[in-house]
């Protein structure tokens, strides 16, 4: 069987096959930041820091932009705690014990560190591939061309991304591991590692698109370059699509997770 294909189940019964403890472990942490952010702008939930007229969020106060920033800051812990809390799930069969997965101060730490490098890298080959993309674009003048380099651009950095991520779950369990041995590692897979990525990020397109196509409502906004429509989700809308981040953030860390595992520390795919 090919190893993508088998990738991509084993990350997919990983995820569904344990939503319950997927659901222990980070739901309480990713609603933290969204109550923060509600608490101090409630004009959010009622619509009225809303401007129907213009389309742009309006009356918000100095503690609404602050509770944003605490928020962020709440958000990138929390999403570090829950991604350290995850890959110790599943490879070290950590179970939450309570409402919050164990603090793991030095592994989120190191985690946190490998996350800066991974983005770092990702930045240095963003920028060297994008001048190649930018010339071969400005010498042929073709948008189709421009729509699809940039696709692929976007597509082969998640690929880099992946390549060196193992990085990540190392972190995690307390475990050292390089960006040069991580690349190695998963060399002898890196073309097929190309079809979970390239599965995951359409599914996550396509249901995030059909949620705008039938919970979203177009709004003329006024902007520098004329009116244009922008699309505001309802109420139940907005929940969906955060259920979609939830599912794509725990495939995503799955993948990662998954790969360690298996070219790592030598674990079966199923």
């Amino acid at each position: 069987m090919d190893y993508g294909y088998q990738l991509l189940r084993h990350v997919v019964q990983q995820v569904f096959g344990n939503l319950v403890s997927a659901a222990r472990i980070t739901l309480v942490l990713i609603i933290i930041p969204i109550g923060i952010v509600l608490a101090t702008n409630p004009g959010l939930l009622t619509g009225a820091a809303f401007s129907p007229a213009t389309g742009e969020i309006g009356n918000v106060t100095g503690i609404g932009i602050l509770g944003i920033l605490i928020a962020i800051l709440a958000g990138v812990v929390c999403w570090l705690w829950a991604a350290v809390a995850w890959h110790r799930f599943v490879l070290l069969e950590e179970y939450p014990t309570g409402l919050f997965p164990a603090w793991r101060g030095s592994n989120i730490g190191n985690y946190f560190g490998n996350s800066i490098l991974i983005f770092l890298i990702m930045i240095g080959v963003g920028f060297a591939v994008g001048i190649v993309i930018g010339i071969l674009v400005a010498v042929i003048q073709s948008p189709a061309l421009a729509l699809l380099l940039g696709i692929g651009l976007v597509f082969g950095l998640s690929w880099v991304a992946t390549r060196v991520g193992l990085i990540l779950p190392a972190a995690a369990i307390g475990e050292k591991l390089g960006i040069g041995e991580s690349w190695r590692a998963t060399a002898p897979v890196a073309g097929q590692i190309i079809l979970p990525i390239f599965v995951l990020a359409l599914a996550s397109t396509i249901l995030n698109q059909g949620i705008i196509a039938g919970f979203g409502e177009a709004t003329a906004v006024e902007t520098p370059f004329g009116v244009q429509q922008q699309v505001t989700l309802n109420g139940f809308g907005v929940a969906l699509s955060l259920v979609v981040t939830w599912l794509q953030m725990l495939l995503n860390l799955a993948l990662m997770t998954t790969l360690y595992g298996n070219l790592i520390e030598g674990r079966q795919l199923n």
